[in-house]
């Protein structure tokens, strides 16, 4: 018998059942979006006038992310302030992993590396941007991120563009829109002596200046089961001038510092290397437009670079960068062009993409990229998605991607690959709750393994193959939500990481008291997550044998109170009784536990 897949799924319908008998009226559910609103905000609360001057506030740069106007539902997903906050996610890959069908790659405990597999796409599953700039794999992990590097701390809001077979990751740094200091300091403990240090200051002043300061840092010993010194270091600096709400320009510098001691796996075998990793990624950006509100037409251009250096593997890289976008934007539809130059690797790549809905029933979108690679080598890529809701609570839904394009652009010897991924889906819609059925296709396309993971994990596995995800969100009362998803491929999958059962569920509740005070005074939050695989592939060796991933079942708990500015929560990652390994000899620790509190105020 399988262990998770079918055991969540039941767990589903039970919560499920037991939401639907409940009759008040929900709240507006947090899901992704199908727009470029901040986020749903919630119908038990009364916001209430602000007292700041409206002379306060300041205009900010627009956003350089997902592909602007109207998009089909699904194919962007948004993590406001406020989803960042409640879903408690440290890494940037356990935010991801919300994501329907992702799957999450790691060893031991946080701190150590993560890598998230999607669509059988290998370390090629995610690109990331951080506010327009491209954050390219370097070092060890040329083929792929690391994503236990990225300090969600630092950001206040994460948009991720879905495509059929890759997500496409969109980090935007936090700024103050009104003439007022804001700092924020942050403290968290928990086993393992695993400790968390924050602080932020931003401030803005009349002739549009502004100023963001940011330092994260993260240590632990490491559990029983995977011991290690970390040590993360994270500084972020931005600055802004925006004289009107037309122009402005941002120079922003992001840098981390790593140290981790070897891990070696409990029954011996290869050890994860130690490393003394040093990366820099820096750009300056200027903004012009026709209009205040964003839209009409619009100019945008950055030019920076990043460095890498790890002393321990003896391995130092850099890497210039440049990008223009140019783009107009109406109610009904949009259009932009991007350019980007680096002096390595893709020295050149432009991509158009757009969007169209001509009626309130049709909404479609539509990309075209083109990239030169070193060693004369070329990608070609094309997709777009669709949605028509010939009803107000049911709509149909698709997405195509054509290929013609290199997995690992820093290989010299790896050449194009030819194919196509596709997904059609139906979706019903309710004040109370929403089901989503799609059919997905991913065609054969052979990815990297990460860096990171290639010494357990040769080869990954690769094949075209057939799956069914489902999605689920109930709401049936102000304070309790049920949401989830299910996704099966159809006939045996060999693709790493895509086992023949993979489902995540979880259960909320959630108060906000005093609903006549300003919104999210008093909050309190309650949750219980639980994701389950069957049995699958982890990966092949050298050789091209399959090796094994086991079937499990995790369960993760949050307790989160908010009073005013402060917030004091309480996670618990994987509190069955077995241990598991994702990574072959590497077994992933059971019921450690963090706490800690956050505040943020203005002086």
């Amino acid at each position: 018998m399988t262990v998770g897949g079918p055991g969540v799924l039941l767990l589903a319908g039970v919560l499920s059942a037991a939401a639907l008998a409940a009759q008040n009226p929900p709240p507006a559910p947090l899901r992704p979006a199908a727009s470029d609103s901040a986020g749903p905000t919630r119908a038990d609360s009364v916001a209430l006038p602000d007292s700041l001057s409206p002379d306060s506030f300041r205009p900010e740069l627009p956003r350089l992310g997902p592909p602007p106007g109207p998009l089909a539902r699904g194919g962007r997903g948004v993590f406001d302030q406020d989803a960042l906050r409640i879903l408690g996610a440290l890494t940037l890959g356990e935010l991801l992993a919300h994501v329907p069908g992702v799957f999450l790659v790691r060893v031991g405990w946080f701190g150590q590396p993560e890598a998230v597999a999607y669509a059988g796409q290998g370390a090629s599953s995610v690109e990331i941007f951080w506010d327009g700039f491209a954050l390219d794999p370097l070092g060890e992990d040329s083929a792929g991120h690391d994503l236990s590097r990225f300090a969600l701390g630092l950001v206040n809001r994460v948009e991720v563009e879905v495509l059929a077979s890759q997500l496409r990751v969109y980090l935007f740094s936090d700024a103050q829109p009104v003439r007022r200091p804001r700092t924020e300091t942050s403290f968290a403990t928990g086993d393992a002596e695993t400790n968390t240090y924050r602080v932020r200051y931003l401030n803005r002043w009349a002739p549009g200046t502004g100023l963001g300061i940011g330092v994260n840092w993260f240590g632990t010993e490491g559990p029983v089961t995977s011991p290690g010194d970390v040590a993360d270091l994270t500084a972020w600096l931005k600055g802004t001038w925006t004289p009107s709400d037309q122009a402005g320009v941002e120079y922003q510098v992001l840098r981390y510092s790593l140290e981790r001691d070897s891990l070696f796996p409990l029954a011996g075998g290869t050890a994860l290397p130690g490393v003394e990793i040093r990366r820099t990624d820096a750009f300056v950006r200027g903004h012009v437009g026709t209009r205040p509100d964003g839209l009409g037409l619009r100019f945008d251009a950055l030019l920076g670079g990043s460095s890498y250096r790890d002393s321990a593997g003896a391995r130092e890289r850099s890497l210039a960068q440049g990008a223009a976008f140019a783009s107009y934007r109406t109610g009904r539809w949009s259009a932009e062009l991007v350019t980007r130059f680096r002096d390595a690797r893709t020295p050149f790549d432009i991509r158009l993409r757009g969007a169209w809905a001509p009626f309130r029933a049709l909404a479609v979108a539509a990309y075209a990229t083109r990239r030169t690679h070193l060693g004369d080598r070329h990608s070609l890529e094309a997709g777009g998605t669709a949605e028509l809701r010939p009803l107000a609570a049911f709509a149909f839904r698709s997405s195509l991607r054509w290929r013609d394009a290199v997995a690992a652009p820093a290989d010299p010897a790896d050449a194009p690959q030819r194919t196509t991924d596709w997904s059609v889906g139906a979706g019903l819609e309710f004040a109370r709750a929403r089901l989503d059925l799609s059919l997905e296709r991913h065609g054969e396309f052979v990815a990297p393994v990460s860096g990171t993971f290639s010494r357990f994990l040769p080869r990954g596995t690769s094949a075209a193959g057939t799956t069914v995800t489902g999605t689920f969100d109930l709401r049936p009362t102000a304070y309790v939500s049920v949401g989830g998803w299910y996704r099966h491929p159809l006939g045996r999958s060999s693709a790493a990481f895509e086992p023949p059962h993979h489902s995540r569920v979880w259960l909320r509740f959630r108060s906000r008291f005093l609903p006549t005070f300003r919104r999210g005074v008093f909050d309190v939050v309650g949750q219980v997550g639980a994701e389950g695989w069957s049995r699958g592939v982890a990966g092949a060796t050298g050789a091209g044998a399959e090796i094994a991933l086991r079937g499990e079942t995790v369960f993760d708990w949050l307790l989160e109170v908010r009073l005013v500015g402060a917030v004091l929560f309480w996670t618990l990652r994987n509190s069955q009784p077995a241990r598991y390994a994702l990574v072959p000899g590497f077994e992933m620790p059971r019921a450690l536990q963090r706490f800690g509190v956050r505040w943020e105020f203005t002086n």
